[in-house]
């Protein structure tokens, strides 16, 4: 009786420790990111003093040329942000908005991620390092706006294109609806 007892002891014990092993190996497959993860904290201050030094240009009218200077500074920046390399070559899932890349929507299958409803569109483009361009599974479409989760391997690369400028380039393993 001891015997049996023992021996079924063992294969619980073996089952629960293999069992141990393969579940944060599948759960982990993908690291859930989030947007702002994707900012250098050393630039993240470097954009809040330069978002704080432009507070005194919100009293200036379109078209003055203090305001279309200041405009064009922080396009320059924000263009230039620098990724993370925290996640690059990892693969990560993130949340987001698609944006096309052309202005005739969607004749290419890539397109941008961006963190917010309405970025690149309605709004000015957020940050280059707070844009992804998603290169998605073959015979994927979708609409301006949609809101998706994304699952792929995210790597460093710039691109540039009328609605936006990308740090980022993810190759999506897994794209799904937001919910």
């Amino acid at each position: 009786m001891r015997r049996i007892f023992l021996r079924h002891l063992i294969q619980v014990l073996a089952g629960s420790a293999l069992s141990s092993l393969a579940i944060p190996a599948i759960g982990s497959a993908y690291k859930e990111v989030e947007w702002d993860e994707l900012m250098p904290e050393g630039w993240r201050k470097k954009v809040i003093l330069e978002l704080t030094r432009m507070r005194r240009y919100g009293s200036l009218t379109d078209g003055d040329p203090r305001a279309d200077e200041a405009y064009a500074r922080l396009k320059r920046t924000w263009d230039a942000a620098p990724p993370t390399k925290t996640y690059i070559g990892k693969p990560i899932r993130i949340a987001g908005y698609v944006v096309p890349l052309d202005a005739e929507r969607m004749q290419s299958s890539d397109f941008l991620l961006v963190p917010y409803f309405g970025a690149c569109v309605h709004s000015p483009p957020p940050p280059a390092n707070q844009i992804i361009l998603i290169k998605p599974p073959k015979g994927s479409r979708f609409r301006t706006m949609d809101a998706i989760w994304i699952e792929g391997i995210l790597t460093e690369g710039k691109t540039s294109s009328e609605v936006g400028t990308s740090t980022y380039v993810l190759t999506a393993d897994k794209i799904t609806p937001y919910r």
